[in-house]
This record gives structure tokens, C-alpha cells and sequence, in this order.
């Protein structure tokens, strides 16, 4: 289990609690950015249960100029067996560790023709459903976002428990948004 992971499957962390988990993932990927893989480990931050405690998660960016929406990085919260320390520490050893991880690697084969270029809505679509269940997500969530160069960062996810509060759930998917943009910082 790795060092994120609650024994038992733990329950969801408070609001302040996630702002203080994540408040330093801006430092993390500017001291990490010339590691290849800082994507998946952005993603695996955020889907960890001290965070937005995803089943499952996929970052892909869709480039229109190239005709192309790519996989990047997957995230699977019952493949976290696979590293067994902090991956800030070690980021390394996570990635190595990773390869096993089918479905990270799964979403790294993923390569489709552009959506955007297809004139498809990246952030209201019934395609935007189909891909994430073509991806193997139960219960897709998305957003998308741009990012430079023309790109469309699109983040697909299923979320290990339900909301219920309004409040709660409107300012994690607003800090969602927010944070999540941090993956557009990290190279390919």
C-alpha cells in the first residue's frame, strides 16, 4: 500500500484539509518539472483518499492543430499497490513501480482524432461520456480547460463516494478546476 493510502479505505478528508494536503503541489511540480512522468504524478496527488479520492482518473489533451486528443496519465486507485512509498520522494521509484499499472498505461496508449477539431464541446458532451466509459469509468465526471498552444487539457474522472452537501460538492469541483490546471505545467 502506498504511503497516501489509508488502511481500511478511510473516509473522505475535510475541505481545509484537502486545501492543506494540496497546497503544495505548486512547489512539487515546479521542483519536479524535468521529471518525465510529473503528470502521472500530479494525477495520482489528486485521485489519492487525502485528496479528491477518485476510483479512477485520465488526463488527456486534445490538440486540434495535430488532429489528436492523447492520453497521458492514469490514474487507478486500486493499482496503488504498486509503489509503496511517497512518491515525492523517491519519484524514480514511483515510476518504475508504475509500469505495472495497467491502467496508466492503458491511457498512455490512448490516441483518437482531435474532438475539438470535430467541433465537439469539451465541457457539456454526450461523447465526453462515451470516451470515459470506453475508458473503463462507471460514472464519468469531466472538465475541461484550456491550455497554451491551442490545447484542451479534458479530465475525466469517477469519484469513490458521493457528495451530498452542495456547498462541499461546489467547492471541490471549483478547486478541482483550479488545481488540475497544474497538469498543463507538467511536460509530455
Amino acid at each position: 500500500m502506498c504511503a497516501h493510502c489509508k488502511p481500511g479505505g478511510g473516509s473522505s478528508v475535510n475541505n481545509q484539509e484537502l486545501a492543506t494536503n494540496l497546497s503544495g503541489l505548486l512547489h512539487k511540480v515546479l521542483n519536479f518539472h524535468d521529471v518525465d512522468g510529473l503528470p502521472q504524478m500530479v494525477l495520482h496527488e489528486l485521485g489519492h483518499e487525502n485528496s479528491f479520492n477518485f476510483s479512477r482518473a485520465t488526463y488527456l489533451i486534445d490538440n486540434p492543430d495535430f488532429n489528436h486528443l492523447l492520453g497521458v496519465a492514469g490514474y487507478a486507485h486500486d493499482e496503488c499497490h504498486f509503489h509503496k512509498n511517497d512518491l515525492w520522494q523517491d519519484p524514480q521509484s514511483f515510476l518504475k513501480d508504475m509500469d505495472g499499472a495497467h491502467y496508466h498505461n492503458q491511457v498512455r496508449d490512448f490516441l483518437k482524432e482531435s474532438l475539438r477539431r470535430n467541433e465537439i464541446d469539451l465541457d457539456s458532451s454526450k461523447e465526453i461520456h462515451e470516451l470515459g466509459h470506453c475508458l473503463g469509468l462507471e460514472k464519468p465526471e469531466f472538465f475541461s480547460w484550456n491550455m497554451k498552444h491551442g490545447n484542451h487539457g479534458l479530465l475525466l474522472f469517477d469519484r469513490k463516494e458521493v457528495i451530498e452537501d452542495p456547498d462541499t460538492l461546489n467547492w471541490r469541483v471549483s478547486f478541482l478546476r483550479n488545481i488540475a490546471a497544474l497538469l498543463s505545467f507538467c511536460g509530455i
